[in-house]
């Protein structure tokens, strides 16, 4: 019972330190630190409340756009995903790349053509090559990548999943700096009702989650916050008209 105990202890202590305590990344420090040069008058991070959204930008393919930046969303066999279609994928600052679910995997390939584009994806584990392009940076269980451009910031985390599962389950994207910010759980898996029931005991703090349905072309989107007012209602499909959010004071 005594070891029990005490791994409940230590999975709830590690998710608090993923999601909300800085000091605690501060002094381990992040993976990766990627930082973008902007534009002379652009600024961004004004401090203030700021308005993101969600975008189906095409088909298995989401922009997820906050205080200047842009973060691309796909699945490993979405249809959206082949060296044909990345030609007309929005510019972003940041491609988040999820395992294949069905089995329709043409590997690293595609991405050759998007030259300087930031890539993170799960650390390959069956020795997959990694072509000229992009600049990848793949990723084990806890690790975090912070990203800056201007005065906007993006933090990153790899989530466990369940007991068992060896696998990342998800990322954890923190939009937003200081004491305002807004948390995004992009699923790398399908989860059933009882899985979805437990997210937000599991993601403390995160506030929407991005879930991956296989052969579908749409994710769906479960708000994740207590007193929502969509909280209890089953995931909804994220559409072109899009899913508007605001950043939330902690």
């Amino acid at each position: 019972m005594r070891n029990k105990t005490g791994m409940a202890a230590g999975i709830a202590v590690a998710l608090v330190l993923a999601l909300g305590c800085r000091l605690g990344l501060a002094q381990i420090g992040p993976r990766y630190t990627v930082d973008i040069m902007t534009g002379k008058g652009w600024q961004g991070g004004s401090g203030k409340a700021q308005q993101g959204r969600l975008e189906l930008v095409g088909k298995g393919l989401t922009l997820i756009r906050y205080d200047g930046l842009r973060i691309l969303t796909v699945g490993a066999d979405a249809e959206a995903y082949s060296a044909a279609a990345v030609g007309d994928w929005p510019q972003a600052d940041l491609l988040v790349m999820s395992p294949a679910l069905t089995g329709r995997y043409s590997g690293l390939a595609p991405l050759a053509a998007l030259h300087g584009l930031n890539v993170l994806l799960p650390a390959p584990v069956d020795g997959t090559p990694v072509p000229p392009g992009p600049r990848f940076y793949p990723m084990h269980t806890w690790d975090v990548l912070h990203l800056r451009k201007g005065k906007a910031l993006l933090r990153v985390t790899a989530m466990p999943g369940p007991p068992g599962m060896a696998q990342i389950a998800g990322f954890v994207l923190e939009l937003g700096a200081g004491r305002t910010s807004y948390r995004v759980y992009i699923s790398c898996t399908p989860l059933e009702d009882a899985e979805l029931e437990a997210l937000p005991a599991r993601l403390p703090g995160a506030d929407l989650a991005l879930l991956p349905v296989p052969a579908e072309p749409a994710p769906r989107l479960l708000p994740l916050q207590p007193g929502h007012q969509q909280r209890q209602l089953a995931p909804t499909v994220l559409t072109r008209a899009g899913y508007a959010f605001t950043a939330i004071r902690r």
